[in-house]
């Protein structure tokens, strides 16, 4: 029995070495991506408060004179705006129609599913220049009721679906699955009409998914820089398009207050999931 035993502490030295050593490893790996996200961040945050007219080590005097000039320049503050607007438009679009075909896929049995699915995630994989190229070449000469489309927010929030859309598409794809279908059936044995149900049954219950969707459309849209340098106009331009026209010319801190505004976007859009995933749990605790 001794030897037995003799023979089994090694083995068993070795289960409880490897847990600790893979733990260790995923905590210095997190801390190595914290540390390499972080500290960029933290310097751009920094140099938006330089006093002096370049970017550039060390700073020798401190203010927000940038933030002030900022706010007080209409090309600046409108292509934050025009940004926003662009923004909303395409979380809009694409959560619309990147759940409805997520639903779609999920309920019903769709021929050539297989071929739509590819086509529908294709674009994402798709470099935004060729993107933005190939819908600037096939509508950008079109024009509605007076209205020409290139330059318009129009075309550019229908070019940004093209990368949000196959986003949404994805993970409302993989919330519906979670969804008890008999729920669903049970709301059409009481009579429920199918776009009551879905509105009133099924989004309610995915609706962490579709928050969650939603706002990496919005996140999306808000920092794309490559189609929106090729769609838009000067009167349409967005914070990123304006940003790299500045840094080719004058690369003053006006540059970082611009990227401190938008790394705040998705930091607070970080903070609204997370809220929203807080609250849905101490709901589904009650």
């Amino acid at each position: 029995m001794p030897s037995d035993v003799a023979l089994q502490a090694p083995s068993t030295r070795g289960a409880l070495v490897q847990p600790i050593v893979l733990r260790l490893l995923t905590v210095g790996f997190l801390g190595f991506v914290f540390v390499y996200i972080a500290i960029p961040l933290a310097v751009t945050l920094m140099m938006s408060f330089n006093d002096g007219q370049l970017i550039r080590f060390p700073i020798n005097a401190w203010s927000t004179r940038w933030y002030g000039d900022f706010f007080a320049s209409p090309q600046w503050t409108e292509a934050l705006w025009n940004g926003l607007q662009i923004a909303v438009g395409t979380t809009i679009l694409s959560t619309v129609a990147g759940t409805l075909a997520a639903w779609a896929f999920e309920r019903y049995d769709i021929p050539g599913k297989s071929f739509w699915y590819i086509l529908i995630m294709m674009s994402l994989f798709m470099p935004g220049v060729v993107l933005g190229l190939g819908v600037a070449i096939a509508f950008g000469g079109i024009s509605l009721f007076g209205f020409t489309l290139y330059g318009s927010k129009l075309l550019v929030i229908i070019a940004h679906s093209l990368w949000a859309m196959p986003l949404v598409f994805m993970t409302m794809e993989a919330t519906f699955k979670t969804i008890d279908h008999r729920i669903v059936e049970a709301s059409y044995d009481l009579g429920g009409r199918p776009v009551q149900t879905f509105l009133e049954i099924v989004l309610p219950s995915v609706s962490t998914g579709l928050v969650s969707s939603a706002l990496f459309a919005f996140v999306v849209s808000l920092n794309e820089f490559v189609m929106a340098l090729l769609l838009t106009d000067r009167d349409t331009q967005t914070l990123p398009k304006l940003m790299g026209l500045s840094l080719r010319s004058a690369a003053t801190p006006m540059l970082a207050v611009a990227a401190v505004l938008l790394a705040s976007a998705v930091l607070v859009s970080l903070a609204i999931l997370m809220l929203w995933y807080i609250r849905q749990l101490k709901k589904t605790a009650r």
